[in-house]
């Protein structure tokens, strides 16, 4: 960092001096250096920015890259601290962490960073490419750095000598792969394209760095300071570069033979401890080969990294266990590394551009942005140049190459995380070692160009690399393609048809509102008589014929036109499923749980009453117990899962009430008590009313007054409309969802242990009339609603579940490669502000509602009972 002071006195003049920082700590702690335990502060604020930045990005600015927002607001914060000069414990944290040691620098953000790059490129392609790519990767690197740094020695005027303006040049030859891939991924671009550009990358980086380390150690040389790869010669430069190239390369494959080794030991692939050591090896070895090679060796670190990444990646890529776990957690270790050392370095720049200078000029002045712009048009031309002046030779080797993808890959070289790590270090390496401000002010403005140009590459390269890939042909954007996306909406239409059909098998569905439901679920709008038929028929034969239920369809049926057909064949279906005597005989799987009821009715109060009975089996009374309450666990979980209770309800309230009373149900039953999940679940009956409450006044804007207390408002609300629909709603959520709970519950229970004529037979049946005696109470709170207002809040419910699985397929047609990322977020988006719609839908009659009086309706539903011998909840 860069001031007519000194370099201490650049710090202390932007953040405060360490020694103060010091006597602050000892002030406050008791003993010296107590300050240092600040350096956690920064990483995590600016995770929590990330956050929220992540999340405006992904709903509303879909084409800004996350690492050039990040790099501005660090920027920001670096105009803040230097402005206003504060000492508080942040500004404490960011001067910590821009002083620190190179080294330290290098081995906790490369290894992440590259490793993670390294395990998600396609290895097959890239042996395919491999002379095309080590093209790019040496010769043009060293071109580049040839080029970009004679336009800096003669055309800047800070007289820079010939070694630093070619270490500037071997940093900003380091591309950031990051937000080019991703897009890649998202438009569905040319397999060949992304791995040029992911393969590119890689060896450019470890190129670039050790070219970082030759020509930067000669820099250093020339300031009489010790650093990077030593005081070298011009012939000494060959030799340190085939060392740290081919050393880097042997120390990473030494690790990678060992990473296999490991991983095809760990094998055990249903045991999640061992996925999970899995992925600590391979982060324990990134970081080793890492160190290992740079620290240890004197060799390159980021090479090892690379060559082990793609080692393991080649050899050991079928021996993970779980490959969306171990993606799931270098993912996140790339994004929480981007986070930090984009924000660092913006930060930094933050700090340069509003230096000031002994006699009152900017540091960091007009012409400075000149040619910092001059710098970037220049860094444009010769990439492209250097691309196309090896075009023939690439279209001739490996996999080839057309001038669209040069185009783009020319265009999309964005410049990141690894030319940021490298401008930092050499500027804080500089500042460690000497106090002479000249020095100092060479390199800091080094990294001003270096963060301007990965600021400008950021904002106006990468956020245009998808009209350009659209312009240039390479998105998958076809006609072909969109006959795709429409046939895998019809895909879905009929799979939620599908899931429409079982749900009208649950007796909790029985009397929903069709026309609701079409009009909260676009996709059975325009579904027709016909293709209802064809679903049905799809639906049976699916389904073996001892679990199959004909679903209850009187409610449904009235809304379409010509079903005498449809009426026909559901007749002719019961008839068929009572002829054939499966309801009587049920062989296979469905005796269990046919024959549910059959032992339920069974208990006799001897059963249960048989003290001398219970008191020989309590204890396996208690283990069965338990047991069902887990079972009651992975209900819950599974309604979760399948969409049917959805963990954002009420801000997630509803299903901290639901495990609430599993949790205190637990507690009482490993004491010996009875089952009591519903009891336990109304010890939190009042918070849920107070989360109903504060739900209604924030969806319909109820807001009290200066002089209402909470309580008041509160009292005030539950007289209010919307207060009791909301709680009525929740009163009848929280019901269906422990229903259906119990009901799964039990009918794993009967299949375990309902056949079984040996002691664990009192147990059994003891929870089963335990299970059913809560079931019970949750039933009374639904009888005692009032029918039409019960018929609106499940018809709701139901709209909301067929989203929830619509969802959940979309999701599962991306991960087979069906759709692309960018046509999924289309469909998520519209599905997620229908279920918006859902939730603060404030209609009482939907367009096409047919009016069925209460007590028709349970004429209808009687006559249903008798012909299909089913009992309602209600």
């Amino acid at each position: 960092m860069v001031s007519s002071e000194t370099g201490a006195d650049v710090h202390d003049s932007a953040y405060g001096s360490a020694s103060d920082a010091d006597a602050h700590g000892a002030e406050e702690g008791g003993h010296h250096g107590v300050h240092e335990v600040y350096a956690v502060l920064f990483p995590w604020f600016v995770q929590a920015l990330g956050v929220i930045v992540f999340f405006i990005l992904t709903r509303k600015l879909h084409g800004l890259p996350y690492t050039a927002v990040m790099f501005v607001l660090g920027m920001l914060m670096g105009l803040g601290a230097s402005l206003q000069q504060r000492e508080d414990q942040l500004s404490q944290s960011i001067l910590l962490w821009t002083q620190i040691d190179y080294e330290v620098l290098f081995t906790v953000f490369l290894p992440g960073l590259l490793f993670k790059d390294s395990l998600e490129t396609n290895t097959h392609l890239f042996a395919a490419s491999i002379w095309q790519l080590l093209a790019l990767a040496f010769p043009l690197v060293l071109a580049s750095t040839m080029l970009t740094g004679l336009v800096a020695m003669f055309i800047f005027p800070y007289g820079w000598s010939f070694y630093q303006s070619l270490t500037l040049g071997c940093i900003l030859a380091a591309t950031d792969p990051v937000a080019v891939a991703s897009l890649l991924n998202e438009v569905g671009a040319p397999p060949r394209l992304k791995v040029h550009v992911s393969g590119e990358s890689l060896l450019n980086d470890g190129s670039a760095v050790v070219f970082f380390f030759v020509f930067g150690g000669i820099f250093l040389s020339e300031l009489g300071i010790e650093g990077l790869a030593g005081e070298v010669t011009i012939g000494e430069a060959f030799a340190v570069f085939f060392r740290m190239s081919l050393g880097g390369v042997s120390v990473g494959l030494a690790f990678a033979i060992g990473l296999v080794f490991i991983l095809y030991k760990l094998d055990r692939r249903m045991e999640h401890e061992e996925t999970v050591l899995q992925v600590a090896a391979t982060v324990t070895v990134a970081y080793l080969s890492f160190y290992t090679s740079e620290v240890v060796c004197k060799m390159s670190g980021v090479i090892a990294v690379v060559t082990c990444g793609l080692t393991t990646k080649a050899f050991g890529g079928g021996m993970i266990s779980d490959w969306q776990v171990m993606n799931s957690f270098w993912g996140l270790l790339e994004h929480l590394l981007n986070t930090v050392i984009f924000a660092l370095g913006g930060i930094v720049f933050g700090e340069i551009i509003v230096r000031m200078q002994d006699d009152g000029t900017r540091f960091w002045a007009g012409q400075d942005w000149a040619y910092l712009i001059v710098l970037y048009i220049f860094v444009n031309i010769i990439r492209f140049f250097l691309n196309f002046s090896f075009y023939p030779i690439n279209t001739r080797i490996g996999l080839g190459t057309n001038w669209q993808e040069v185009v783009f890959a020319s265009w999309g070289g964005l410049r990141g995380a690894v030319g940021i790590t490298l401008a930092l270090a050499l500027d804080n390496a500089v500042f460690a070692a000497t106090e002479d401000e000249a020095k100092q002010e060479l390199t800091t403005k080094l990294f001003g160009m270096v963060g301007g140009i990965s600021l400008l590459t950021l904002i106006i390269n990468g956020s245009s690399c998808g009209p350009i890939l659209e312009k240039l042909g390479l998105a998958d954007t076809s006609a072909s393609r969109k006959r795709i996306v429409v046939k895998a909406e019809e895909a879905t239409r009929r799979r939620i048809l599908d899931d429409f059909l079982n749900l009208m098998t649950d007796e909790r569905f029985y009397f929903v509102d069709f026309a609701l439901v079409r009009y909260h679920v676009p996709l059975l709008k325009d579904v027709t008589a016909n293709d209802l038929k064809i679903a049905l028929e799809e639906n049976k034969e699916s389904v073996h014929p001892n679990v199959y239920k004909s679903p209850n369809l009187e409610h449904v049926l009235p809304y379409f036109k010509d079903t005498a057909g449809l009426r026909t064949y559901l007749a002719k279906s019961r008839m068929e499923f009572f002829s054939s005597g499966v309801h009587g005989s049920m062989a296979g799987p469905i005796p269990r749980v046919s024959r549910l009821e059959e032992g339920l009715e069974a208990v006799t109060e001897d059963a249960v009453q048989d003290e001398a009975a219970l008191a020989a089996a309590a204890e396996l009374v208690k283990d069965t117990r338990v047991m069902f309450v887990e079972l009651l666990r992975a209900a819950y979980t599974a309604q979760i899962k399948d969409g049917e209770l959805d963990p954002r309800e009420y801000d997630g309230f509803l299903v901290y009430a639901l495990f609430q009373g599993l949790d205190f149900a637990q507690e009482a039953v490993a004491k010996g008590g009875p089952l009591c999940d519903w009891s336990s679940m109304d010890i939190g009956t009042s918070k849920l009313v107070y989360k109903a409450e504060h739900y209604v006044g924030r969806v319909f804007g109820c807001c009290c007054t200066k002089k209402e207390s909470p309580k008041q408002r509160m009292d005030a609300l539950k007289d209010t409309e919307p207060f009791r629909y909301q709680q009525l709603r929740l009163d009848v959520l929280r019901s269906l969802s422990f229903i259906d709970a119990h009901k799964e519950a039990q009918e794993r229970l009967q299949e375990e242990f309902g056949d079984e004529k040996d002691e664990t037979t009192i147990a059994f049946r003891t929870v089963m009339a335990e299970s059913r005696a809560e079931v019970r109470k949750a039933r009374d709170i639904l009888v005692s609603k009032n029918k039409k207002n019960l018929k609106h809040v499940i018809s709701h419910y139901l709209c909301t579940i067929l989203s929830n699985k619509a969802a959940r397929y979309i999701n599962v047609l991306y991960e087979s490669g069906v759709l692309l990322q960018r046509e999924v977020r289309h469909f998520l988006e519209e599905i997620d502000h229908h279920i918006r719609e859902i939730r603060k839908c404030p209609l009482d009659k939907h367009p096409g509602s047919l009016d069925f009086a209460d007590e028709a309706e349970v004429q209808d539903w009687r006559r249903s009972r008798r012909r299909t011998k089913q009992k309602s909840f209600l």
